[in-house]
């Protein structure tokens, strides 16, 4: 039976933010195969009347490994 799977989304508004998250999430993995990634930008409104702020989606597919 094949292996499920997973995928994890990270967001945020700069890259230095999103390469912190993404280490410490590859970090806690034990061991896992990256398949797919995919990166987009867009501009969000936080707040009412805020104005748009950048917005960075990564999208990482994956399978954790047998141990």
């Amino acid at each position: 039976m094949p292996k499920p799977m997973k995928v994890k989304f990270f967001m945020g508004s700069t890259t230095g933010e999103l390469e912190e998250r993404i280490n410490a999430w590859l970090d806690h993995l034990s061991a896992a195969s990256i398949i797919r990634t995919e990166t987009r930008v867009a501009t969000v409104e936080e707040k009412p009347d805020d104005g748009n702020h950048p917005c960075i989606v990564v999208t990482i597919w994956y399978e954790l490994s047998q141990a």
